[in-house]
């Protein structure tokens, strides 16, 4: 196969999973104000929501580290993937050292997802066992040696380093957010002034939604 095109593959899934990470960065990590806008928002559903987030965000960081084949016809897209094509020896120094330090991060998670995500572990669930967690310090080194990874592979395959950490079009987290401060914030006003509600209720354009 095209060692450019897996390349390039292997570059658009680490923009995925990075991306998802700064989505969870920006609502969830943000401040202890923000906690307290969606405690008071939809508790029940943020705290679901961040589980969720979490449990898939180490599901994909595994995946992205998983051996490069499970048998024949069976090979992974991964870093142990990318690792086994054809390098020049610099190139080759710089994605064995990264990918290193990759999987001494993945053997700290790797029981969660074995356990608890892609598997239900009777004993693990039963007995509440904690897995997966890891520093900050140890994640952010995740990142910057993911970044190391995909900068040199796209280098030598494709040309120039490649950017993971996609810039975030204008809206998303941070639009979501201020709709609902502005929610909570109308509330307050209703409140104090219960016209609103029927004023609003006349030009709710989302009424049935």
């Amino acid at each position: 196969m095209d060692r450019r095109a897996i390349v390039h593959a292997f570059c658009e899934e680490c923009v995925w999973v990075r991306s998802l990470r700064t989505h969870f960065g920006e609502l969830f990590e943000s401040s202890d104000q923000r906690s307290a806008l969606l405690l008071e928002v939809a508790d029940t559903f943020f705290h679901d929501l961040n589980l969720m987030m979490i449990e898939y965000i180490l599901l994909q960081q595994c995946k992205l580290t998983d051996p490069e084949s499970m048998g024949k016809d069976k090979d992974n897209l991964t870093t142990n993937y990318i690792l086994a094509l054809d390098w020049s020896d610099e190139t080759r120094g710089v994605l064995v050292e990264a990918n290193a330090r990759l999987m001494e991060f993945r053997e700290k998670i790797v029981d969660a997802r074995r356990k608890l995500i892609a598997h239900l572990d009777l004993r693990a669930r039963l007995n509440a066992v904690a897995l997966g967690e890891v520093a900050q310090a140890e994640e952010l080194a995740f990142w910057e040696h993911l970044q190391t990874f995909a900068d040199a592979a796209h280098r030598e395959a494709i040309g120039g380093p490649f950017e993971i950490a996609a810039t975030m079009q204008s809206g998303d987290i941070p639009s979501l957010v201020h709709a609902l401060k502005d929610s909570v914030e109308y509330q307050r006003l209703v409140d104090a002034d219960p016209a609103l509600l029927v004023q609003r209720y006349s030009h709710d354009r989302y009424r049935d939604a």
